[in-house]
């Protein structure tokens, strides 16, 4: 295969402007939007294949209520960001490519940044057991790209439930959460494997359903800054470090 970056660029140059202008309306509509044609299947190809692989040789379970969220729950075998570095693969290559960053861009209408908090770079999660779950919660960074590695059928759990145009009130997280899903619309979607979605994961309140018997969820998590991220001093990192605690404490 060719040098990563080089087919990335000659990938998208390829992806029609209409295309991109459509996907770019529909996130300031929904402040989530699916994508099926980011990468060559090649790249696609080699992020399952180490996303896999690296979740079948180091992953932990996670097993939690969080009280920054209100007390949601998460339930879902990980594995952090410098577990996956250290191998140098390709899900690190698609993290730093200016490429794919300047494309997403043009995708949210505004500029994305590497996160200045390594931890929050790239993870992968895995829904693995009945009624695993990513519980309701807002992201620290402006933006997630999720890609799908493995996914439920459309009846087997798994959806993405999510409510945009909202706030995290940290003082009263969980007050803030009840009344955001009394008072607002929950929509609801389906993302079947090899496809990523692009969200505003900082004003937009989700979560991933619990997931049924015999069947797997697994996702690369990217997360990316907008320029207003870099420099809010309100920014903290408490669900992370919650999560991660070990592995964010040893590298620190």
């Amino acid at each position: 295969m060719k040098n990563f970056e080089t087919a990335l660029n000659e990938h998208i140059a390829l992806i029609p402007a209409q295309l991109t202008e459509l996907l770019a309306e529909r996130f300031r509509a929904e402040s989530i939007v699916a994508m099926k044609h980011l990468v060559p299947m090649g790249i696609a190809n080699i992020l399952h294949e180490q996303a896999l692989r690296v979740l079948a040789a180091s992953a932990a379970r996670r097993e939690m209520e969080l009280a920054v969220t209100g007390g949601t729950p998460r339930a879902y075998h990980s594995v952090g960001r410098d577990t996956i570095a250290a191998q140098r693969g390709p899900v690190t290559d698609f993290f730093e490519s200016d490429a794919l960053r300047a494309y997403l861009s043009r995708i949210a209408g505004e500029k994305l940044f590497k996160v200045p908090y390594a931890p929050e770079e790239y993870i992968i999660n895995s829904q693995q057991r009945p009624g695993d779950t990513h519980g309701w919660h807002w992201d620290d960074y402006t933006f997630a790209l999720i890609w799908m590695v493995e996914a439920p059928t459309p009846w087997e759990g798994g959806r993405v439930e999510y409510v945009p145009d909202t706030s995290w009130d940290k003082a009263d997280p969980k007050g803030c959460l009840e009344r955001t899903l009394k008072t607002r619309e929950v929509r609801s979607r389906y993302f079947e494997a090899g496809t990523c979605y692009l969200m505003r994961a900082n004003t937009t309140l989700h979560r991933v359903a619990p997931i049924n018997c015999g069947t797997r969820r697994t996702v690369i998590v990217f997360t990316y800054a907008s320029e207003a991220d870099l420099c809010d001093p309100n920014i903290s990192h408490e669900t992370m470090e919650a999560i991660y605690a070990p592995e964010v404490e040893a590298a620190a």
